[in-house]
Formats: structure tokens, sequence, C-alpha cells
């Protein structure tokens, strides 16, 4: 009997350790599953935070960045998007002596992914900032992947006061300050939280390097690659660069003449950019048309070569004009000179998808 006494009391010893393991190992898992849960509402929150950069200021207006930033984080923070910007991200970008935001590079995405814990990173330009009688405001912006340095999303958009004018001169904006959250209204329409995901690359990554400028408008040829970024980002034939990854090799390599650039450069250039073409070109015309008679018009030629067979694959020079859309009485007619040379982009882009690669 006693043999059996102590066997039963054995018996239950260990069927109590064993249910005190249990315990012990399901309030283990609750924990874990608990943490696990704030870590992916962390993961959730850092996936929507963007770092917005300072934008380069194409401009004579010198405080213009001050009115953009917040516009913009108004708009994406109405998207659900957490905004990192302000003086500790300009304090990080001095301390790594970025001398112009306008472009981001792969080592400087990984700074910012590392030091602010985003997801990606929006920089841009602004185009045009005149706050006269008839004001005028054009952006151009890019969200750059702060994992990868590719570009996720990029959009465009220009407008002067009196193109909200209808009949007898009503619905006209006359003030810079009104004119902003209508173009930045526009901007951001196509913009939600997918855009921070990456879909499936095109099959052909091309660079863009900046156009060389033979016009008298200071900063055409680099309008002009930002727009073709823009532009053939929209194209599924193609997968433009980051200019900051592609300045970098510029410097490196020290390439100085880019409207025109011999093939062994252009083999320097790609390998480490990955890339299959390089997209080079002139801007021959960028006339404002600031005169009562005059329009505004631009002329563009551009060439995208295979890098790979040392061989142009497409060339084409394109013109035109404000008044080239006019439909009668001045209707129609183009008055930013940004918004002929973003149609003239259109045009070369949708031309350039017939491009041969064989």
């Amino acid at each position: 009997m006693k043999r059996v006494a102590v066997f039963i009391v054995s018996l239950l010893i260990c069927v109590m350790s064993i249910l005190a393991a249990d315990r012990t190992v399901s309030a283990q898992a609750l924990t874990d599953s608990q943490s696990s849960g704030r870590n992916d509402a962390a993961a959730d929150v850092n996936n929507n935070r963007i770092a917005l950069l300072p934008f380069e200021n194409l401009t004579d207006e010198r405080e213009v960045i001050k009115h953009v930033i917040p516009a913009i984080t108004y708009h994406l923070e109405n998207k659900g998007i957490e905004v990192i910007s302000g003086e500790g991200l300009n304090d990080f970008l001095c301390g790594k002596r970025v001398r112009s935001s306008g472009q981001v590079s792969r080592e400087l995405a990984e700074a910012l992914k590392k030091e602010f814990d985003v997801k990606a990173i929006l920089t841009g330009s602004v185009l045009s900032f005149n706050a006269d009688e008839n004001p005028r405001f054009g952006v151009l912006v890019r969200l750059i992947d702060a994992y990868s340095g590719t570009i996720l999303w990029a959009g465009y958009e220009t407008a002067a006061g009196d193109d909200f004018e209808t009949i007898l001169g009503l619905g006209k904006i006359k003030s810079i300050y009104s004119l902003i959250p209508k173009v930045m209204e526009n901007l951001f329409s196509s913009f939600d939280q997918e855009m921070l995901y990456k879909k499936e690359g095109a099959e052909r990554k091309v660079a863009v390097l900046p156009f060389q400028n033979n016009s008298k408008y200071k900063h055409a040829g680099k309008i002009a690659m930002y727009m073709f970024l823009v532009e053939m980002l929209k194209n599924q034939a193609y997968e433009p660069i980051e200019y900051g990854n592609t300045r970098n090799q510029i410097i490196n390599l020290r390439i100085w003449n880019r409207g025109a650039m011999d093939y062994e450069s252009i083999r320097a250039l790609s390998e480490p950019l990955d890339a299959v073409g390089i997209l080079l070109g002139v801007v021959d015309s960028y006339s404002m048309g600031l005169d009562v008679s005059a329009s505004p018009k631009v002329a563009i030629t551009a060439r995208l070569i295979d890098s790979g067979k040392s061989r142009i694959i497409w060339y084409n020079s394109h013109e035109l004009s404000g008044e080239d859309e006019v439909i009668a009485l001045d209707w129609g007619r183009i008055k930013s000179v940004h918004k002929v040379a973003h149609n003239v982009v259109v045009h070369m882009v949708k031309e350039m998808e017939g491009s041969k690669w064989q």
C-alpha cells in the first residue's frame, strides 16, 4: 500500500509540474504574441514614415521653400503619412554635407533610413514661384525608396492664376497663397500609401542625365531631365534611375560634357548603375514668352543609347509653342514655359516606346 501511495503522490507531482510548465509556456507565448503585435504595429507606423527633404529651389525667390514644405506636409499627413522634416533633419543633412537635397543617392537613402527609420524619402524641385497679379507656381516631386534608392512615385504640376479664369474674368486666382493649395491638390491626387511599396520594376533601367542647355533659361537642362524622370516612370517600358545615384557616378568619373558622351564613358557610367541605357540630349530653346505678343517656346533634342551594344536606338527632336494648342479666340493657349516643356517631354517619351533593343 505504501508503494502505491508513493507512486500516486509522485504521479500527482509530475502532473502538477507539467501543468505549471504549460502555464509558463502559454504566458510566454502570450507575452511574445503581444510583443510581436507591438512590433508589427510599430512596423506599420514606420512603413508610413517619410523623410521630407528641403526642396531644390530653381526660382529667383529666396524664401520659396518655407511656403512649399508646410503645404506638402499637410497633404502627406492627410494621406495618413508620418512626415519627418524640420530642424533635426536639416542638421542631419548638414552633418552629412549634403549640398543639394534635390537628389537622393542610395547612400543617403540608407543613412536616412538608419537615422530616422523611414520607409521613403520625398524630394523635388520648385520650378516657378511668382507672386504678381497673375501668380505662377510649379513643382516637381519624386518619392525614393529608403531601402533600394529607386523611384517609387513621381509627379509634376504647374499652374497660373488665370488658368482658373472663366467667362468675364471670374474664377481667376490672384494670390500665390491661394494658388499653391490648388497645385498641391492636383499634384497629390494620384498619391496614396500604396505608393510607398515598390511594384515590379520595368525590364529596362535607364539613367537620365541633365540635358545640355543651349537656351538662356538658367535651369532648363536640369528641368528637362527631371521631367523625363517623371514621365518615364509612368511608362512601364522603363525604370528611370534616381538622379542622385547617377550624379554620384558622374562625379566619380568626372564626366563634364553631358550632352555628348563617348561610348567608353557611357559603359563606365552604366555598369555601376546596372543601366541598360543612357538618355541624354540638348535643350535648344526654353523661352518664357513674357512679351504680350510672344508665346513660350521649347525645343528639345534627345537620344537613347543602348550602353551594352554602344548604339543609338532612339533619336528625336521636338518643338512646341504655347500657341500650338489654341482652339479659337486664344482658348487653349499655354502661357507657362514649364507646361510647354512638359508637353514636349510627354510626346517624346511616348515616341520612345517604339525603341528596338535587339
